[in-house]
């Protein structure tokens, strides 16, 4: 497999020009999130079918013709799974490549399957094994090995292919403005941030607790957010969620007593305990009339498993008619977020928000009348 190591501005003009009048690129990328909040990119890989090139984020690379030649609307960028590169780009480039085409999802829309794995599609697709002992690797180690930089080219040469041939059957069905819809949803939802005032409805436990307890995780919760986000820190190593819970029930006045519970370890004290004292006190001062009213779990509200089962039967006639798979309309959690739409928000919290995935394009223009009754505005989607 030929490919190119690009560690030099002058390697890297050469390469951007080389791509430049290709329609199609296959682009991934290898990244680390260790304790940080961000990932961390260590490389960037790209294969037009005829070039593939590896290139250093970690040198010091003038990248405006590539992010150029990746912001052109008449050049698709294929990914596998593009999640974790879609934030990798937010956060690296500071925008994300379009049009975008996910071949995970195309898999799913022709039926086979949930999140198919790259090597189990490669293996379906062209009847190759790809070698995993790479996969855990130390991408941000220099010099990278041969082995680690086959396996990286291994990722876009094999890709493109794969793309080839889903895109024939994609086509076949009407099915491409889809995959394309449904990245750019991808693209939006992982740009979204949740306002910091709504955060604490997001906490696994949160439904335990009573208003002025809650008045303190939410305090919590933006705090732990904002020092994340100015540390690069991953939440859970500034302060795990269960332990927020249990603050927030005991409501500890001290350093000591916020040790002795159950849970919280020496390190969360040491390095922000006084942060987290602080947090309970504004809590603990928040005015009666402006506590956060209990949250309640979906499943407790009434109705709620009848709701469920009627959407899903709603969606299943129109993924008969439409030949699409039902799962790919909605799964449980998206029937959730449209319930939790209507049921857990006022109007002032939904326009903070997004919408859910069913009333957003595509998926809404196929369940717009099936699911008339769960439309509250002639234009919901944000």
């Amino acid at each position: 497999m030929d490919y190119q190591l690009i560690t030099e501005q002058a390697e890297l003009d050469s390469f951007v020009n080389a791509i430049s009048q290709a329609e199609t690129l296959a682009i991934d990328t290898e990244f680390m999130r260790r304790r940080t909040l961000y990932p961390e990119i260590a490389l960037l890989q790209i294969f037009d079918g005829q070039h593939l090139g590896l290139i250093d984020p970690l040198q010091p690379l003038d990248f405006t013709q590539l992010w150029q030649l990746l912001k052109c609307e008449q050049v698709l960028k294929v990914l596998h799974s593009p999640s974790e590169d879609i934030e990798v780009f937010q956060n690296f480039a500071g925008f994300v490549p379009a049009p975008l085409f996910d071949t995970q999802f195309a898999l799913q829309l022709l039926g086979q399957g949930n999140c198919v794995g790259f090597a189990a599609m490669v293996n379906s697709r062209l009847n190759i094994e790809i070698d995993k002992s790479e996969s855990r690797t130390n991408w941000l180690q220099r010099p990278l090995r041969e082995s680690q930089l086959a396996y990286a080219a291994a990722d876009v040469a094999h890709l493109l292919p794969c793309y080839n041939e889903l895109v024939t059957q994609i086509r076949a069905q009407g099915w491409f403005d889809l995959v394309i819809a449904e990245s750019q949803l991808l693209s939006k939802k992982r740009a979204h941030q949740i306002p910091d005032e709504q955060l604490y409805r997001e906490v696994k436990g949160a439904w335990q607790l009573a208003p002025r307890d809650l008045a303190i995780l939410k305090e919590l919760a933006m705090w732990r957010r904002q020092k994340a986000q100015r540390k690069n820190l991953a939440l859970n190593f500034v302060l795990k969620e269960a332990n927020m819970v249990e603050i927030a029930k005991r409501r500890p006045g001290s350093l000591n007593s916020m040790r002795n519970i159950p849970g919280v370890e020496p390190m969360e004290v040491n390095r922000s305990g006084k942060e987290i004292l602080a947090c309970i006190e504004r809590g603990k001062a928040m005015p009666e009339q402006s506590l956060p009213s209990r949250v309640t779990r979906l499943m407790d509200y009434r109705g709620y498993k009848q709701t469920a089962k009627d959407i899903k039967q709603k969606i299943a006639t129109v993924a008969k008619q439409t030949g699409i798979p039902a799962d790919v309309f909605a799964s449980k959690k998206q029937i959730n977020q449209l319930i939790s739409w209507h049921w857990k928000y006022d109007e002032h919290e939904r326009e903070q928000l997004l919408a859910p995935d069913l009333l957003q394009p595509w998926r809404f223009d196929y369940v717009r009348e099936a699911l008339a009754d769960w439309v509250l505005t002639s234009n919901e989607s944000r």
